[in-house]
Parts: C-alpha cells; structure tokens; sequence
C-alpha cells in the first residue's frame, strides 16, 4: 500500500526566515525526482504580486501551473503537542482534542485555528492514542492566506516543519528507523523533530542566543528518553543564510550522549536532480515539505489553512489518470470475464451441438423404427407369398407319401398344421409315414380308429415343422425346387434306405416318379 502512496507530485514552500525556498518534486516508487527549485528572496518587504508573479512563472516552465502549494509556517508561529488520549473511535476524537484544547496554548479559546492526527495506526489493544495536535494564532494564519492569495499562489495547505519531516521519511522508510532526531539549524534558532521508540514525537525550537545548540540537543535526548546502550540517529541539517551567502558551513553542532551522527541522506528518500548539484543537507526542510505535497496520505495531512480559502488541484489533470485507470479497470473486468464468457459459449455450442444431434438419432431411431414394421410386414407379406406353396408342397408330399391303399374324405390345412380323415386298409403304419415327412411332424390320431369291413377309419392331426419352413423360405428357387421333389418310394428322408418294404401300388409308382 505505500508503494501506491508514494506515487504523487508536488510543490512545497517553506517560509525560512525572509525568504521562501520553493521546491517541485515527483515521487514514485523508484525513487524521489526534482523537477526544480526556486528561492524567492525578502517577500515580507516586496510587494505579493511581484514575487507572486515569479512562482507562478516557475510553475508553468515546469508544466505544473495547476498545482496548488503546501506551505510551512515558521515554527516560531505555531505550537505542536503531543497529547495521549484514552482509545475511542475515530469520529469521536475531534471532541476529545477540543475538551483539552485550552491547556495547551496561551491564547483565548476563539483566536486560534488547530489541527491534530493520530500519530500511530490505532489497533486492538490499545489503551492510548498518541495524538499531534497543531495550534496557530489566528490572526497569524489570516495573514498569511491573505498574503498568498494577493500575490496569486494557489495554496492548499498551511503545515510545519514537523509534519514535514514525518511524512519525508515515510516516502523512504516502511517502518522508520527509530528513534532518531533531525537538527534544522536556522541563523538564530533550532528546530528539532525526533521520534522515539517511546514517544513517537518530538518537536521543538530553541533560541541560540539563549540556549547553546549541545544544550538543546541534550534536552532532545531527554525528552525522547533516549538511552546510551541505544543511540539515536541524529540528522545534521539546514544553515544560517550569512553561510549560504558567503559560501561556506558553519561546522557540525557538539554532538554527544546517546547520538550517533547520520547524513541526511540515510533518513530522507535519495534525491535526482536533472538540474546538476542539489544541496541535500542545506535544503531538508524544503525536500520535505515538497514531499509532504506529493504524498500527502504519508503524513499527517495536518492543516490550519481555513477550508474555505482553500485551493486544490485542478481537476482535469487527473482526467488522463482517470481515462487510463477506467481503461485499465475495463480491460482487467476483460480479462477475469472472459473465460467464463469463454465457457458460457463454449457450453452453448456443445449443447446446440447435442441437439442437432439428438435431432439426427431421433431421425434413425425413427427409421429404424419403421424399418422393423416395414420388415414385419414384409416377413407377413412373404409369409403369405409363401403360404400357398408350402400348403400344396404338404398336400403334394401327403400324396406322395400316404400308400394307394388309403384315401382321404377330408383335409384341413391351416397355420398350424394339417388334419386329415380318410379310411385304409391299416392306420396305424400312417402316423410313422406321416412323422417321416419334410413338411409334417407329431402326428398323432385325434379320435380312436373304427374298424370296417373294408379297412380303419381314421383321423390324424400334425403339426407344420418350422424348421424346414425356415430353410426352404431361405433357399435358393433351385434347392426349393429339388427338395420339392418327390423321392423314390423306398427312400427315407434322411438318404438312408427304408426298414419297410414298399407296397405293391408303391412299386408300381416308382417307375413314374
């Protein structure tokens, strides 16, 4: 989340004595960028539009013209607090701050405008809130916003130093090396800001004339509760303006205790300056309030300028972001939705493709259906095609087969077999003859035999041999007709020859078949 943070551009101000140092930066996650600096000499003596004029020159060379400003106050102008507050919802802090408000600055209750932001993530047990609260007399910040606004800068926010500082080393660090104290040394004053591992905040400046710098640096120490086994990172920066103009440092402050000396650049985020040297240690103050503008969600977001007087951003240059981050935001929705899309149709395809096919097996299943009743009628038709040759081959095989000696009065032909009634010199050889036959089989006499005079009377009944009617449908016109044919009398069916001996009409027959 803070790489995101880190991404912003901006411009600070920083009121340093009777000048302004004006500093443009652009921050990323890569790094920290100087898109330029300017410094604007004696503006409490010239006139607003004058200088005013300058700046806003300077921001248009840099394209940057619809940038509103963050300004630090002099920290001589302002008081900064730490307070500790019992753990309670966000919503109802402001409250809280407002009950102690008046135990900590000197001026009446309606002279003054404050700020104030919880200075450590708020969290399950808790039982304290440590609490930055910022206060500055009114008349001072009226003053300030008028003469900003006569000299035509956009300004968005009045800040300190301090929130400065701890939004800096936050656009670097994740979890800042703590504790460490950071030394802005001025011509007459210094400004210490330090956070401890106990107390995360320490903000104060000193009078030099009254107070020796190793002095205040002790008194930092303590308050901080800085101990020797744990030495605390200490950051030497700014100068008197009489060094800058003549061009030399006025050496490194008595540093002693429990401080271990760093360079600015171990504690603030490394800089590139396309424009050639850049005085880190010179210019903190300014880097940070630069910074603090870029990435204002990284500090405190601590503001005294009255809302109404102030100026944001303009809104259309974050209509590219915008348009790119909508396009972005469509084609990532792109992405997660297509394959189900992807799915969906191909699902689709699959089931239109089962349905032309369950079309097409109902089609078969249809033909084939109505190719069985097609041939079902046709085995009925081929059946009955039938039925009158294999009738006239069973009368036609009875005549061959029953002896000249017996006749028939009656013969019934019909599905299932044949009945017949005649008389004969002997009935009972009649049932073998019939069995032998390739049409008949199972014969057996429906009724008792009579015995006549002239012969028995008979009536035998058998069934049609299914079998043989199946091979003979099969057959070949050639093999129907062969097998239709009648066999000498002395012949049995199966080729072997006949155990009883023919009759004399039976002889006489043989030469004619």
């Amino acid at each position: 989340m803070n790489r995101i943070l880190r991404v912003g551009t901006g411009c600070g101000v920083e009121i340093r004595g009777s000048r302004l140092n004006v500093i443009a930066v652009k921050s990323r996650p890569s790094g920290v960028t100087l898109l330029g600096r300017m410094t604007i000499e004696d503006f409490r003596e010239r006139p607003p539009q004058e200088w005013g004029a300058e700046y806003n020159e300077f921001l248009k060379g840099l394209r940057l013209s619809h940038l509103s400003c963050s300004v630090s106050l002099p920290r001589k102008d302002v008081i900064v607090r730490e307070i500790r507050l019992p753990a309670m919802p966000r919503k109802e802090l402001a409250a809280a701050v407002g009950y102690q408000l008046e135990d900590l600055h000197p001026y009446e209750q309606d002279e003054v405008y404050y700020t104030f932001a919880p200075l450590r993530e708020m969290s399950e047990g808790m039982s304290q809130i440590p609490l930055a609260v910022v206060i500055a007399e009114k008349a001072k910040i009226d003053q300030y916003a008028s003469t900003f606004e006569e000299a035509g800068i956009a300004v968005e926010t009045f800040t300190v130093v301090a929130a400065a500082f701890y939004a800096g080393v936050r656009v670097r660090w994740d979890s800042p090396p703590v504790p460490f104290v950071i030394a802005d040394l001025t011509k007459d004053s210094l400004e210490i800001y330090g956070e401890g591992t106990e107390r995360p905040l320490f903000s104060a400046r000193f009078d030099l004339e009254s107070i020796p710098a190793g002095r205040a640096l002790q008194l930092a120490g303590a308050d901080l509760r800085l101990q020797e086994a744990e030495p605390a990172s200490i950051v030497l920066a700014g100068g008197s303006e009489s060094d800058e103009e003549e061009g030399h440092d006025s050496g490194p402050l008595e540093v002693g205790g429990p401080f271990e000396p760093r360079s600015v650049e171990e504690i603030l985020p490394s800089l590139v300056s396309p424009e050639g040297a850049f005085d880190l240690k010179r210019n903190a103050a300014a880097l940070a309030v630069g910074l603090e503008a870029a990435c204002p969600r990284l500090g405190w977001r601590a503001n005294l300028l009255p809302l109404e007087r102030r100026k944001k951003n303009v809104r259309w240059m974050y209509l590219p972001t915008g348009v790119l981050a909508g396009a972005l935001v469509l084609l990532c929705l792109a992405f997660l939705l297509r394959p189900l899309m992807q799915d969906s149709d191909y699902v689709n395809a699959v089931q239109a493709e089962v349905a032309k096919l369950d079309q097409v097996v109902a089609q078969v299943e249809q033909s084939l259906a109505e190719t069985l009743r097609n041939k079902a009628r046709l085995a009925v038709l081929v059946s009955l095609r039938r039925r009158t040759e294999a009738d006239l081959n069973i009368v036609k095989e009875l005549s061959n087969l029953l002896p000249d000696t017996v006749w028939l009065t009656r013969l019934e032909v019909n599905d299932q077999g044949v009945q017949m009634q005649g008389e004969g010199d002997r009935a009972a050889p009649l049932l073998g003859i019939i069995n032998d036959a390739e049409t008949l089989a199972s014969a057996e006499f429906l009724t008792s035999l009579v015995t006549t005079g002239q012969g028995d009377r008979f009536q035998i009944g058998a069934q049609r041999r299914t079998t043989q009617e199946s091979v003979t449908a099969e057959a070949s016109p050639r093999e129907r007709t062969a097998a239709a044919a009648p066999k000498p009398a002395g012949a049995a069916n199966d080729g072997t020859a006949s155990t009883t001996p023919p009759t004399v009409s039976e002889a006489e027959e043989a030469p004619s078949r």
